[in-house]
């Protein structure tokens, strides 16, 4: 029986959600108000113009602090004694240097700060140099951010923040937590480090690793702090080990403090140092505005551009790299044969290494023991990768492969050649390392990383791959520990960190127009840095298998487009089931037809599929606007899930919404905020293919209620403004 949806201009059994108030965005949607940028310029006004600073708000002080030795910065380091060298505006920002220098330590601090003429924020990087004849003090307690915010009136502050990707069903769960221990008690501290993070990961019982210091595994290093009507959003760049500290004092002063975790490390003459990226941005208003407003921001300026616009996540047709030769091509030909809208073709892990065994699928093969040899399989491809890259230009596809660049397991020829550019988990000598053993390639060696640069380089230029894909399939923190001096704590991630993103951009300028698909056991590297480098097409590795809840992905597109507008995953389906395959939608996406086993070719399965990537390709471009939640974002069986997705610049938006398995409920009426009362909208439902025009008033007012007659279903509603 088909689903159809009845347009109820009244309200129903389901009324909009409490919580819908919370998270009101209204017609603004993510455009920042002028209120809004007058109180960021007063802000970088103090910090680069020498202005008054707000000291009802936020500390009249830089924003940052270190200490040398027993020398604190703060005495010595004063906005009035900053040399400022203001730059030009260009394209909508400006970067700006100050710098300091203190006689009695050598050092000199250049503070970096970018503006951004259509956002109320900026993003700040602090540099330490060594300028002196003799090693430093120790540098430590280097805090890229540290400052106090002020609420605007006596609400008590709420932090909100999303728990990171970690394979788990709450993985990008947003969450908002009171900033006081209890009714009686106002004060609370909430810190995020690797402790804190390790007794919340072996309190869930549920996660592979207790301590998993990759930047995103635990929370996603983003941050809005709530101040009554208006707030503070808190965004960090690392792909190493850091920490964020939200301590407030119970009267509402709320100490902000972040950075590096683990450094504490004298400087050669000479020798430079860097902090973590990090961003402020200001709001007013609503939770759900400021997210949207970050979202755009994120697009803007912090995201992959193509041709002068935001890049956009492919729909890609994945396939195993342990696929000889002759099955990629079979499928690339039933692409080209069906009509597909693919708009890439993904070749995965085990398309590499020496082994003669067969490699066919992620749970079988030698794909994991043989990362780090780059060289093309020879009995799985025995004439290169060069025929399947040729038959993707002729198909007109993009070509997107995997690599682990950063892993090498012990025995593969460079391992051998140069064991001096590898790390090991307890520390020593790679060379006596047994064959076998997880190596770390340290990014920070000059002559490593060129190394590395040309061989993958090369691989890509001579494959025409479009789509360069990391996986980092480790924890490397125990790495880079291993190998500090006992005065260097800190140093070798600070150098891999720092190599890491000039080898991402070294590739990017040896292979024009190459895009980078960021994955870390799925989705483990989310923060500013990677993300102003990459997008991440696998977000989760939740979704590596079968036996995958459906509603947990359905969860996961909901929490993470609170942050991160760009990312992709797969649906996992092994039948035809469009309420399964409707739940991985997203800005991109990874589908195909390979899991229905026996029946992937036959005619039905191939025309539904085409269908799904038809739809994907349809709401792609959606997902690029404003986020509007019409329900929670949780993934239980006996609710609803609804969100809206908003176009403000051409007036159109889609709908997407789930009646789960053990919903009782037929009818969910929500508040389609960007409506206009003004207007009038066209809405056309997907699977009914029935269009109707309404008000915008009497939507407004009265609600717009969807209808889905039977429970595990999915509805798919375009909405555009009647001109």
């Amino acid at each position: 029986m088909r689903i159809l949806l009845q347009f109820v201009l009244a309200f129903a059994a389901l009324t909009p959600l409490a919580f819908a108030q919370e998270s009101a965005i209204g017609s603004l949607g993510g455009a920042p108000t002028e209120a809004e940028l007058a109180f960021m310029k007063t802000w970088t006004g103090f910090l680069l113009e020498k202005g008054a600073p707000d000291p009802a708000r936020y500390t009249g002080d830089a924003p940052f602090s270190f200490m040398c030795g027993e020398r604190s910065s703060r005495e010595w380091l004063k906005m009035e004694n900053a040399e400022t060298a203001l730059g030009e505006w260009r394209d909508g920002t400006r970067k700006s240097v100050l710098t300091w220098r203190d006689g009695q330590t050598k050092l000199v601090c250049e503070a970096a700060v970018e503006e951004y003429a259509d956002f109320p924020a900026f993003q700040l990087t602090v540099r330490l140099r060594n300028e002196g004849s003799e090693n430093t003090a120790p540098i430590h307690d280097f805090n890229a951010l540290d400052f106090r915010w002020n609420r605007a009136d006596t609400t008590l502050p709420i932090l909100y923040r999303t728990q990171g990707s970690d394979s788990r069903n709450d993985d990008f769960m947003f969450v908002g937590e009171d900033m006081r221990k209890s009714m009686w008690v106002h004060n609370r501290d909430v810190r995020m480090d690797s402790a804190s993070n390790s007794a919340y990961r072996k309190a869930l019982n549920s996660s592979l690793f207790d301590s998993d210091d990759r930047p995103s595994a635990t929370w996603l290093p983003f941050f809005n702090y709530r101040t009554g009507p208006d707030g503070l959003i808190v965004a960090l760049g690392w792909n190493g080990g850091w920490f964020a500290e939200f301590n407030h004092h119970g009267n509402g002063d709320t100490d902000i403090t972040a950075g590096q975790e683990r450094l504490n490390t004298v400087l050669y003459p000479g020798e430079e140092i860097r902090s973590p990226l990090v961003m402020l941005m200001y709001w007013q208003g609503e939770v759900g505005h400021a997210q949207n407003m970050f979202r755009r921001f994120m697009l803007a300026h912090n995201h992959p551009q193509e041709n002068g616009k935001p890049a956009l996540a492919p729909i890609c047709r994945n396939s195993w790299g342990g696929t000889p030769t002759e099955e990629h091509l079979r499928a690339i030909k039933e692409i080209v044969d069906a009509n597909f809208e693919f708009d890439c073709y993904w070749i995965d892990a085990g398309w590499y290494g020496q082994g003669t065994d067969p490699c066919p699928s992620v749970f079988q093969g030698d794909w994991g023991s043989t990362v780090g040899d780059w060289r093309v399989n020879p009995t799985r491809h025995p004439n290169t990768l060069k025929p399947i890259a040729d038959a993707l230009t002729d198909a007109k596809m993009k070509f997107l492969l995997w690599f682990e660049t950063e892993r090498a397991v012990k025995g593969v020829p460079a391992t051998l050649e140069h064991p001096e550019w590898y790390l090991r988990s307890g520390g020593g000598d790679a060379s006596q390392a047994p064959d076998g053993e997880s190596l770390l390639f340290n990014l920070g060696v000059p002559e490593a990383r060129a190394w590395l640069t040309k061989t993958i380089g090369d691989i890509l230029a001579e494959n025409h791959i479009s789509w360069y894909r990391e996986d980092f399939n480790m924890v490397p923190n125990p790495y880079w520990n291993a190998a500090d001096a006992p005065d260097r704590i800190g140093m070798t991630e600070m150098r891999f960190v720092e190599g890491l993103y000039q080898f991402w951009d070294d590739l990017r300028a040896r292979v024009p127009g190459l895009m980078i698909d960021n994955c870390a056991s799925g989705g483990r590297r989310l923060e500013l840095e990677t993300l102003k480098r990459s997008i991440v097409l696998w977000r989760s590795d939740y979704n590596c298998f079968p036996y995958l809840t459906t509603e947990v992905t359905q969860s996961h597109t909901f929490g993470i487009a609170h942050w991160i507008p760009a990312n992709a995953t797969s649906p996992f389906v092994t039948k035809i089931d469009d309420y399964q395959c409707r739940s991985a939608l997203s800005s991109g996406a990874v589908l195909g037809t390979d899991d229905f086993g026996d029946r992937r070719a036959e005619p039905d399965v191939v025309e539904w599929m085409k269908q799904r990537v038809s739809e994907a390709k349809r709401a792609q471009p959606y997902f690029y606007g404003d986020f509007y939640p019409l329900t929670q974002g949780n993934w239980s069986e006996d609710a609803w899930l609804a969100y809206m997705m908003w176009r403000p610049e051409v007036e159109k938006g889609l709908v997407v919404a789930f009646r789960r398995a053990k919903s009782p409920i037929a009818a969910l009426t929500v508040d389609l905020q960007p409506i206009e009362p003004e207007k009038s909208y066209r809405i056309e439902d997907v699977d009914s293919q029935e269009t109707v025009v309404l008000s915008g008033k009497e939507i407004r007012e009265n609600g717009f209620t969807i209808r889905a007659d039977k429970p595990r279903s999915s509805k798919l509603l375009y909405i555009e403004a009647v001109r």
